[in-house]
């Protein structure tokens, strides 16, 4: 049987700030319903590379592919990597829902606002099906009550709660979460993470995860991958990544976080 495309593709990723390189040729597939939960200390690469797989960040050289799709450049004839035009790289966006550490609501507007706005402004979604679709996506992440708030009545976790959902409003192939409970209260992680847990296994969402949360790796995770000094050392099932990693140094970083 032939094995199915990957959804996300990345091959020989680079990328600098500067004279700095942050990633030193990472190359990763995530296949259709795989959970990947990325870790390594802070500067080693791991959110950089979140970054580029939605084009945040422009890379160097390398290809990224979601959906079979190039993200943010195509390649000439000649080999060279053409950036694409604004509008461009926005419609290839639409397929990537992200959640990042800070919840990046538009406190001027409700929750139900926020949630519709990019269907109707990017999927052309009517306002009444854009208003059904976002009632489904709060009831899903428990905040059905809250349609009519805006973000600053809420706490930390129903924020980052809703920023799923509106990332999920787009019907996205693949979701991306660049650390979504670092900025909360410990007490308010959980609420996130049960939410990340229900969109895994329920709805098999095919998940790219920059955290620290052991839990949530060994219990959700189908892979884990520990990026540090821009390169990928370890790419593992979490029980071999935890319990018997191969390298040293993910070893020694696992050392300080168990």
């Amino acid at each position: 049987m032939a094995q199915e495309n990957p959804i996300v593709h990345a091959v020989d990723v680079h990328k600098r700030f500067g004279h700095l390189e942050v990633l030193k040729g990472v190359s990763m597939d995530v296949t259709r319903g795989q959970v990947v939960v990325i870790m390594g200390p802070s500067g080693g690469g791991k959110s950089t590379f979140l970054r580029c797989l939605n084009h945040l960040e422009k890379i160097e050289s390398g290809t990224i592919e979601v959906n079979g799709h190039a993200i943010g450049y195509r390649t000439t004839s000649g080999g060279r990597l053409v950036e694409e035009s604004a509008k461009v790289v926005a419609r290839q966006r639409a397929d990537i829902g992200m959640v990042f550490q800070r919840f990046n609501l538009f406190p001027h507007m409700t929750v139900l606002d926020n949630i519709t706005l990019a269907p109707m402004m990017v999927r052309g979604t009517g306002r009444d099906d854009a208003r059904k679709r976002a009632m489904e996506l709060l009831e899903s992440v428990g905040l059905p009550q809250k349609a009519e708030e805006y973000p600053a009545r809420l706490s930390g976790g129903q924020q980052q709660r809703v920023a799923i959902a509106r990332a999920l409003a787009m019907d996205p192939t693949v979701m991306l979460f660049d650390e979504p409970t670092s900025a909360l209260d410990p007490e308010l992680v959980g609420e996130v993470l049960e939410t990340m847990k229900r969109l895994a296994t329920e709805n098999h969402m095919t998940m790219v995860c920059v955290t620290h949360e052991v839990g949530f790796a060994r219990e959700v995770a189908d892979r884990a991958v520990l990026i540090d000094g821009g390169v990928i050392v370890e790419d593992a099932p979490p029980d071999r990544f935890f319990n018997d990693p191969q390298h040293q140094r993910t070893q020694q970083f696992l050392s300080k976080i168990l």
